[in-house]
């Protein structure tokens, strides 16, 4: 935490380093460690004002990454807002990453991947998808190629009126006590005052930081792609 900013590569490294040091210390003999490698260049950062205590934020963040069901995330939700108050986008953010982690565990998938916005999902040998359904899914949605031996990629821009994702992300599958839903990024810069009438350079141009549980963003997309494939597994 101290350069500022955890994204989940950081954050994976960090829990599993974390967990191997307990068990040693607790003499227990360490076994592989199959769940999903998630990295979707999200930060995962809690606010510093929102939890003061470092040993308490990582709690949250290793509660969060030892869920291995999305109801034990709901509760560390809950958890956090009778002792905190009001949940903020940094915690809802580790929570959305937690119950993707757990739906590519459910399928037996190795690793997500994002690349700009291009989502690679590899898949384990084991891995519970039938592969007649899943051909049969990417025939249907343009934003999905299969990638041989074993890989499927979600190009997050290609999105049309057969792919879009008709189902809530999984960090908006339940109302949050204390947590409103963020504004979409293009509303967010529609508001924003800078924002002169007419067209220039600046404003053609300036980056706008998207909110990945926006509706149709990052995790939605990701998200109702691995609720679609459990579904047809």
């Amino acid at each position: 935490e101290q350069s500022g900013q955890i994204d989940t590569v950081g954050f994976e490294m960090y829990m599993k380093l974390l967990e191997q040091t307990v068990k040693e210390l607790k003499g227990e003999e360490l076994e592989d460690d199959t769940r999903a490698t998630v990295n979707l260049h999200v930060d995962l950062r809690i606010d510093d004002s929102y939890v003061p205590d470092m040993n308490q934020r990582l709690m949250l963040y290793r509660k969060v990454a030892a869920a291995r069901r999305e109801d034990e995330i709901d509760r560390v939700l809950e958890e956090a807002v009778d002792r905190y108050g009001p949940l903020p986008d940094s915690v809802l953010n580790l929570a959305d990453y937690g119950r993707i982690r757990v739906m590519a565990d459910r399928l037996g998938v190795e690793a997500i991947d994002r690349e700009a916005r291009l989502v690679v999902l590899k898949f384990r040998p084991q891995a519970r998808v039938d592969p007649v359904r899943l051909v049969a899914l990417v025939r249907q949605r343009s934003e999905l190629t299969l990638v041989p031996p074993a890989a499927l990629k979600l190009n997050l821009d290609m999105a049309d009126g057969s792919g879009l994702i008709a189902k809530p992300s999984p960090g908006h599958s339940k109302s949050r006590k204390g947590a409103a839903p963020a504004p979409s990024w293009w509303v967010a810069r529609a508001k924003d005052p800078q924002l002169k009438p007419g067209f220039n350079k600046a404003a053609m141009t300036k980056v706008v930081k998207q909110d990945p549980r926006a509706p149709g963003g990052l995790f939605e997309q990701v998200g109702g792609l691995l609720s679609d494939l459990l579904d047809q597994g």
